[in-house]
């Protein structure tokens, strides 16, 4: 990626339904009704998972979009997507060509950032699909501190005040 190419990651909103099996290693292909084919290989999509959740749960790598007939999404993605014949008919109803979105490494977030902390911190709402996220929001998403606020003790709570800090309260 060169200077002057914007990133490609994005935020995507999945029922839980869905977010649970692609967290679990099920289900490995995203199915989409519209989609950007300018998503590169390797760029990163961050889950959110819809109501009652409400928040970013994960990221995966994209290994690749590929934007197909409904029916040889069906005949080549319905294990992979984790769909219903029915549900994966009802979804694609009216449209000719749709997507399959291939996901690649998965990793659910330490800490989930809910659909409140994303509209007070970036002025961000939920897509409806997707939508791109910006630097500042993928730095905070894989900030070390944002990700582990709860893997270190407070030492100074356990065993009185650490030699050296004034210890007048």
């Amino acid at each position: 990626m060169t200077a002057s190419e914007p990133r490609q990651d994005f935020l995507v909103s999945i029922r839980p339904h869905y977010v649970d099996k692609i967290l679990a290693g099920q289900k490995t292909v995203e199915l989409r009704r519209r989609f950007p084919e300018s998503v590169r290989v390797g760029a990163t999509a961050y889950i959110y998972s819809t109501s009652p959740v409400r928040a970013v749960v994960g990221c995966a790598k994209i290994k690749e979009v590929q934007r197909l007939a409904i029916a040889d999404i069906w005949k080549e993605h319905a294990d992979a997507a984790c769909i219903s014949k029915r549900d994966f008919h009802d979804y694609f109803s009216g449209v000719k060509f749709g997507f399959a979105i291939l996901l690649g490494t998965v990793k659910p977030m330490r800490e989930n950032l809910t659909a409140r902390d994303m509209e007070a911190q970036f002025g961000i709402v939920p897509p409806q699909s997707y939508r791109y996220v910006t630097e500042h929001f993928i730095s905070l998403l894989n900030d070390e501190l944002f990700q582990t606020p709860h893997r270190y003790p407070h030492r100074d709570r356990v065993g009185g005040p650490k030699a050296g800090r004034n210890t007048a309260r």
